[in-house]
Protein backbone atom coordinates (compact mmCIF):
# COMPACT_ATOMS: atom_id res chain seq x y z
CA UNK A 1 0.00 0.00 0.00
CA UNK A 2 1.24 3.61 -1.09
CA UNK A 3 0.67 6.74 1.08
CA UNK A 4 -0.17 9.78 -0.39
CA UNK A 5 0.08 13.38 0.66
CA UNK A 6 -2.35 16.04 -0.40
CA UNK A 7 -2.16 19.60 0.08
CA UNK A 8 -5.79 21.80 -0.12
CA UNK A 9 -7.11 24.99 0.86
CA UNK A 10 -8.43 25.25 4.01
CA UNK A 11 -12.12 25.22 2.55
CA UNK A 12 -11.36 21.99 0.59
CA UNK A 13 -9.99 20.59 3.50
CA UNK A 14 -13.13 21.97 5.92
CA UNK A 15 -15.25 20.40 3.33
CA UNK A 16 -13.95 17.08 3.38
CA UNK A 17 -13.80 17.33 6.97
CA UNK A 18 -17.50 18.31 6.46
CA UNK A 19 -18.56 15.69 4.41
CA UNK A 20 -16.87 12.91 6.34
CA UNK A 21 -18.46 13.66 9.93
CA UNK A 22 -21.84 13.93 8.19
CA UNK A 23 -21.41 10.80 6.16
CA UNK A 24 -20.30 9.04 9.35
CA UNK A 25 -16.76 8.22 6.94
CA UNK A 26 -13.11 8.44 7.44
CA UNK A 27 -11.45 11.04 4.91
CA UNK A 28 -9.00 8.19 3.78
CA UNK A 29 -12.56 6.12 2.92
CA UNK A 30 -13.93 8.94 0.77
CA UNK A 31 -10.50 9.60 -1.03
CA UNK A 32 -10.07 5.93 -1.96
CA UNK A 33 -14.13 6.17 -3.41
CA UNK A 34 -12.90 9.32 -5.32
CA UNK A 35 -10.03 7.49 -6.62
CA UNK A 36 -12.20 4.14 -7.54
CA UNK A 37 -14.62 6.46 -9.20
CA UNK A 38 -11.82 8.62 -11.21
CA UNK A 39 -10.10 5.12 -12.93
CA UNK A 40 -13.73 3.32 -13.73
CA UNK A 41 -14.79 6.96 -15.64
CA UNK A 42 -11.45 6.58 -17.16
CA UNK A 43 -12.13 3.63 -18.38
CA UNK A 44 -15.33 4.65 -19.71
CA UNK A 45 -14.17 7.01 -21.48
CA UNK A 46 -10.83 5.33 -22.93
CA UNK A 47 -13.63 2.25 -23.69
CA UNK A 48 -11.28 -0.48 -21.68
Amino acid sequence: MKRLTVRCSDEEYEALVEYCAKKNRTQNDVLRELIRKLKKSRAKSTGL
